[in-house]
């Protein structure tokens, strides 16, 4: 991963995060309840929900959605060789090997 797609995907995380704490603000002035407790359970739904449905419209709809998640561009993973972990060969092909 290259330290522009680390920050992509690092941004793409803060941007609904600060959206949910913003919505999260709003509420209180609309919900009397715990104050701790509202604020963590808002702000997670919140989170939760925000980045979920702009992923979503980015990915079905059009990638101009993902500018709600702070860039129109999700980072790209290219996975190394190393990356991959290796093969478990199955049962015949375990017995294979060994009449070998």
């Amino acid at each position: 991963m290259t330290v522009y797609d680390w920050v992509v995907s690092l941004w793409r995380t803060v941007v609904p995060t600060i959206v949910g704490f913003a919505a999260t603000a709003l509420a209180h002035i609309y919900i009397a309840v715990d104050q701790q407790a509202l604020a963590t359970a808002l702000m997670a739904g919140f989170i939760t929900v925000y980045y979920g449905l702009f992923r979503l419209l980015e990915a079905k709809a059009s990638p101009k959605f993902g500018w709600f998640l702070g860039l129109a561009r999700p980072p790209s993973y290219v996975h190394s060789p190393a990356d991959v972990s290796p093969s478990v060969p199955t049962s015949g092909e375990a017995s294979g090997s060994a009449a070998r």
